[in-house]
């Protein structure tokens, strides 16, 4: 037989471990095993190495599991102290925007209360109500995102003294 026909079921026998193969393919392999006694034997080899293969415990070092028990409590720890903090925070724009929508009547009536007092345009005073509005949430989220940065180098900083 050619020299391709038993690279060919070399090849599907390969597959056929890894990856799988068509039906047709078995077949035809299937029939080359049973004529051929070179792939035959070869295929039988295989099976027996593996086989072997699967008989040898592969349990990992102990210290390696350890440390990897360690790395997971870490995470699992930290993972929950993101979440109690992102309650927080939900809680927080919670009240906030309870806050805002119980203030919102009464904060509208005394800036239109100052605007007609002091004898202001309504766009001013509406805007001078907005940026009222505004620059809270503004400087509260650069806290935010500057406390943020400041705990990521933090961080970045522990990672690579613990090297």
């Amino acid at each position: 037989m050619s020299e391709d026909i038993h690279k060919k079921a070399e090849t599907l026998l390969a597959t056929s471990r890894v990856e799988g193969i068509s039906d047709s393919e078995r077949e035809w392999l299937s029939s080359h095993l049973e004529a051929c006694a070179k792939c035959h034997a070869r295929a039988e080899a295989q099976e027996r190495m593996l086989a072997a293969l699967r008989s040898f415990p592969a349990a990992p070092a102990p210290a390696v599991v350890e440390a990897t028990r360690r790395r997971v409590r870490a995470r699992a720890l930290e993972l929950r102290e993101q979440q109690s903090r992102r309650r927080g925070l939900w809680m927080a724009c919670v009240l906030s925007w309870l806050f805002g929508a119980v203030s919102a009547p009464p904060l509208w009536f005394a800036f239109k209360w100052l605007g007609q007092r002091f004898d202001l345009p309504e766009p001013l005073w509406v805007m001078a109500l907005v940026v009222y509005w505004i620059v809270p949430a503004v400087a509260g989220a650069a806290a935010l995102a500057w406390r943020g940065s400041r705990n990521s180098q933090a961080e970045e900083v522990e990672a690579n003294t613990s090297r």
